[in-house]
């Protein structure tokens, strides 16, 4: 799995790549969001400071496609309830402790989830049935919808992989084929494992 940790002190990036690379994520760290916005952007997971040069954390996530995790020592509480608001997945406030960014990022992507008839490893990107099958990003992220619900939204889908009508019905069956998944169309809302 591929974290993207964009903080501009430099003490505390170090300390939090080596903590990621320890774990064995893929870390690559950036001192501002325009070094960020620069690389490829294709991150599973953003670490973000509020208070960065250039470019603001906040301003940041209207930037960025990707699951974010924002860390500061920022307390404001309308700054906060605006990062919430524009989809990140959690907030870290400094100081912390590297357990709990870890369990922060277990949560999102767990170690292993039952999904129906198949188990889904979200940081390998692996998926099990009767054959062991690899995951692109988006199919990853597409199966994650899946962990605790019943079927998923077109909106959900769109905005966890950016793919909607003929784009989405491609990459459905092109997973199906891949991993002998079976998709439902719900009328009008969207879609469930079989």
């Amino acid at each position: 799995m591929k974290i993207a940790v964009v903080e501009d002190d430099i003490e505390l990036n170090k300390i939090i790549t080596k903590t990621l690379k320890k774990e064995n994520f893929e870390v690559d760290s950036f001192f501002d969001a325009e070094e960020l916005l620069k690389s490829n952007l294709n991150y599973d997971l953003y670490l973000i400071d509020i208070n960065l040069p250039k470019i603001n954390g906040i301003d940041l996530i209207d930037l960025i496609n990707g699951k974010i995790i924002i860390i500061s020592a920022v307390i404001n509480p309308k700054i906060i309830d605006t990062a919430y608001k524009k989809g990140i997945e959690d907030f870290i406030k400094k100081p912390f402790i590297k357990e709990e960014l870890l369990h922060k990022i277990e949560k999102i992507y767990p170690k292993e989830i039952k999904i129906k008839n198949f188990i889904l490893k979200p940081k390998e990107r692996i998926l099990i049935n009767d054959k062991i099958h690899i995951l692109t990003k988006a199919e990853r992220d597409f199966l994650l919808l899946f962990k605790n619900k019943e079927f998923v939204t077109f909106e959900e889908i769109e905005s966890a992989i950016n793919k909607s009508g003929n784009s989405l019905y491609v990459f459905l069956s092109k997973l199906r084929k891949k991993t002998g998944i079976e998709f439902e169309n719900i009328k009008d809302l969207g879609y469930k494992i079989k």
